[in-house]
């Protein structure tokens, strides 16, 4: 076994001499400055290309988002109030019924949804809509939007 190891070290343990370059710190190497300012250049360049490309995708956002938002808010008024409405009536729990409200009041602050809300019979619902000694946010939910319909100029007495 000694044999064998002695005959392997040489080949595993050998070292490998290191290249060493020397330094220049002459003039000379005038070439080598010129390319890490021409590589310098060229990142400055390629992060100047990335920030343009950044500010013209927020500007395109900015310009199409609100849209969308606006194409939903009509989604919703249209089809989506009179399902809120059943599901207020319907509501058997407190969380559900502040979950409706919730929705409600978030879509009634647009003036389009409010009239949608107030055609579908909105306000009777609300009025009759139970509170909670356990959940105030029902009520408050409740009060806010019954104080919407009534800064809309609607008969909430019905």
């Amino acid at each position: 076994m000694r044999t064998v190891a002695a005959r392997l070290s040489p080949y595993l343990w050998r070292r490998r001499p290191i290249n060493l370059q020397p330094i220049r710190f002459s003039t000379s190497s005038f070439g080598r400055d010129e390319q890490s300012i021409e590589q310098e250049a060229e990142r400055k360049v390629g992060w100047l290309l990335k920030l343009i490309f950044a500010g013209t995708a927020t500007f395109i956002g900015y310009q199409i988002f609100p849209y969308m938002d606006e194409r939903r808010m009509k989604i919703v008024e249209i089809g989506g109030a009179q399902k809120l409405l059943n599901m207020l009536e319907s509501a058997r729990d407190d969380r559900t019924r502040k979950e409706a409200l919730k929705a409600l009041f978030a879509i009634s602050k647009s003036d389009e949804a409010a009239v949608v809300l107030h055609q579908a019979g909105a306000i009777s619902i609300i009025k009759s809509t139970l509170e909670s000694a356990e959940d105030a946010e029902v009520g408050t939910y409740k009060s806010n939007l019954l104080s919407r319909f009534q800064d809309l100029s609607y008969d909430i007495r019905s």
